[in-house]
């Protein structure tokens, strides 16, 4: 899977593995580099291709099946899940909440990197 193959994990950056894990798939749906109904690699296979404990690579799945974000099927393995269409349900107070927590990850990791509040922000302005 070529998506994947692009992810890398810091281990000296701060920030959990199994976090990095779950925020390369996030960005990865965001991107469209993974759509619902795509097969994630198996724990195993993930495992050996970022040099990362298996059970740190089912911590994430784990995580992301409870929140909606993929979707285990027992002998086939997991799979992106209806997510973009549960996000759009979204009342304005959870959205702000969901808001307020991936920019809180984003500052705390972009800090970790040495990146400040305000190139992040002209990073993000530009881009738009």
């Amino acid at each position: 899977m070529e998506t994947i193959s692009k992810w890398s994990i810091n281990f000296s950056s701060g920030v959990h593995v199994y976090k990095q894990i779950i925020n390369n798939i996030y960005e990865a749906i965001g991107n469209g580099e993974l759509k619902e109904g795509d097969k994630l690699p198996t724990i195993k296979e993930l495992s050996e291709q970022l040099q990362v404990n298996p059970n740190t690579i089912a911590k994430s799945y784990r995580e992301l099946e409870l929140k909606g974000v993929i979707a285990g099927k027992r002998g086939n393995g997991s799979f992106i899940s209806a997510h973009q269409a549960k996000t759009a349900k979204l009342t304005a107070e959870e959205r702000d909440s969901r808001l307020n927590k991936l920019f809180s990850r984003v500052i705390a990791e972009a800090k970790s990197e040495g990146i400040t509040e305000d190139e992040l922000m002209n990073y993000i302005m530009d881009r738009r």
